[in-house]
């Protein structure tokens, strides 16, 4: 009888701690509900204030165009009043925003961009935050 007992208990305790990890990986999926970045999802407005060596800020406005032609204006705050622009053509590939004459990429993220270093990695430190430019749309 106690042998019942003891694989009953064991049984009881199995289904609790697979349902707790069922519970984790539908969290997970529910936080992760972003799911692929299309390039339909990407067009629109993005700002942010980027960080500057020499000034307070980057004041940085990118537009993204459905016929995949892009405007980045900018101005270094604090520093000059004087607007700077580039434009040219973007490209989309595995959730990575290329925008042609740049040397650096963005990271696509929910609402937001997030500017990689040259080499493509994720901006770590305590300025990271900063490197970010969110949807006006």
């Amino acid at each position: 009888m106690r042998f019942v007992v003891y694989i009953s208990g064991l049984f009881v305790l199995l289904f609790l701690l697979v349902s707790c990890l069922n519970t984790r990986t539908n969290a997970s999926i529910e936080n992760n509900k972003f799911g692929k970045v299309t390039e339909s999802r990407l067009v629109g407005t993005y700002r942010g204030d980027l960080p500057c060596t020499d000034c307070e800020a980057i004041a940085t406005v990118l537009t993204i165009k459905s016929d995949k032609d892009y405007t980045l204006e900018y101005v270094y705050v604090g520093k000059s009043a004087e607007a700077f622009s580039k434009s040219g053509k973007w490209d989309l590939q595995e959730n990575e925003l290329n925008l042609e004459g740049l040397d650096f990429k963005y990271k696509v993220e929910p609402n937001q961009l997030r500017q990689l270093d040259l080499s493509g990695n994720e901006i770590t430190g305590d300025l990271a935050e900063r490197y970010v430019l969110h949807s006006l749309d």
